[in-house]
């Protein structure tokens, strides 16, 4: 195989690169780690095209293409980055989500695209675009791709039952380098150690939304609290909202409001809000905590999960992507709960909070877990493998 790989983000939403734990990026210092130069074009609204090197390592470098973009629906798109002239120059295209349509259009144009799916759910805002999408372009596409990888074990079987075929489910990786370089604690994040050390505290991070549960989450809080008085719940995200909601009228501020407008003030008393720490800081935090909580009703991975079971928090989760790719059920990694029923989630962070000895186990095994198959590069030497392999 050549030396020279692109990742194309197609996706409508604009990604800011500096936050959160952009998967992209750890995907490029694998590649350059393991000998291969590496572009990631990601489109954003509006602004000229610009780029950067964000890593390298000799000769080798992973660079950061912004592109501008139209949308429509939920594709990004740019044509120009479809045509052969351009693409021509990578040896390797990978392709993020089945349903972007330049997914489509790249395809037709190189020889060896791979698809990187996570969805196991329509993405769509009008669902009927979903299934008029698959009946347009599913066989084409199926054709089309030199390589299909998924994320988890339910983006497996949602392609597949699309009558995707030659599946590989290869995860999602940590980039661990963020966080084992050291790091200066910032005074927002020693204030929070401060309180985590002196209380005993269950722990969420991410966006406050309807798909994030929130509010399902203050319910197993409040039971946890008439159990353990003295629990605090550390919330650290912001208020979001869908783009439905916002067209008429409502602001993301607003959704958080509209939850704890009806809780109880010793509820409220009892939760440490912030709204956002710089990612290598949750290093700090993830290990002070009792538990993680991840109550999603869909979620894709949630790189969260990584987290949490890589810095020391064990974790209590919904059934999703990454819940059931990472942990199964394996209670030994963590505790994945079916269904949003109150008593058992209370049941499942109450195991850790009297158990010490199960939490300590949980966590070594958890980490050991991440440190073994669930780091870049151990996921790109597993698509080397298969991309290398077929050469032969």
């Amino acid at each position: 195989m050549g030396k020279k790989i692109l990742l194309i983000r197609s996706t409508a939403n604009d990604l800011d690169i500096n936050s959160y734990n952009v998967q992209q990026l750890g995907i490029g210092r694998a590649f350059c780690d393991m000998g291969y130069d590496y572009d990631f074009i990601t489109m954003k609204r509006r602004g000229p095209r610009s780029n950067f090197v964000f890593y390298q390592n000799g000769r080798y470098q992973a660079k950061c293409i912004e592109v501008p973009r139209f949308r429509f629906l939920r594709w990004g798109l740019n044509f120009n980055i479809c045509k052969r002239d351009f693409l021509k120059q990578y040896d390797l295209v990978i392709c993020q989500e089945y349903y972007q349509l330049m997914t489509y259009l790249v395809s037709l144009n190189h020889p060896k695209v791979a698809l990187y799916n996570g969805p196991y759910y329509n993405m769509f805002m009008f669902k009927f675009v979903s299934p008029l999408f698959d009946a347009l372009f599913t066989k084409r596409l199926d054709r089309q791709l030199k390589y299909k990888f998924v994320k988890s074990v339910l983006s497996y079987d949602y392609l597949n039952k699309k009558g995707y075929t030659n599946l590989c489910n290869i995860g999602v990786g940590l980039d661990t380098a963020r966080f084992d370089c050291d790091v200066a604690i910032s005074p927002e994040t020693q204030k929070l150690m401060d309180f985590m050390s002196q209380h005993r505290c269950i722990l969420y991070v991410g966006a406050l939304s309807e798909r994030k549960n929130y509010p399902f989450l203050l319910d197993v809080y409040e039971k946890l609290q008439k159990k353990y008085p003295d629990l605090k719940f550390v919330v650290i995200g912001k208020s979001n909202i869908s783009a439905f909601k916002r067209m008429v009228g409502y602001h993301h501020e607003d959704y958080e409001e509209d939850v704890i407008k009806h809780r109880s003030p010793k509820v409220l008393d009892g939760i440490y809000r912030v709204n956002r720490i710089d990612n290598p800081q949750l290093k700090y935090i993830y290990p002070l905590a009792k538990a993680f909580l991840l109550p999603s009703k869909l979620e894709i991975f949630g790189m969260v999960l990584l987290e949490a079971m890589y810095l020391g928090a064990p974790v209590v989760s919904s059934a999703n992507g990454g819940s059931a790719t990472l942990i199964g059920g394996n209670e030994d990694l963590g505790i994945v709960v079916e269904k949003f029923d109150v008593e058992p989630w209370v049941n499942a962070v109450s195991k850790y909070i009297d158990d010490e000895e199960y939490r300590r186990k949980v966590i070594d095994n958890a980490r050991q877990l991440i440190i073994d198959k669930y780091n870049w590069p151990f996921i790109i030497k597993q698509l080397l493998n298969v991309v290398n392999d077929e050469k032969k």
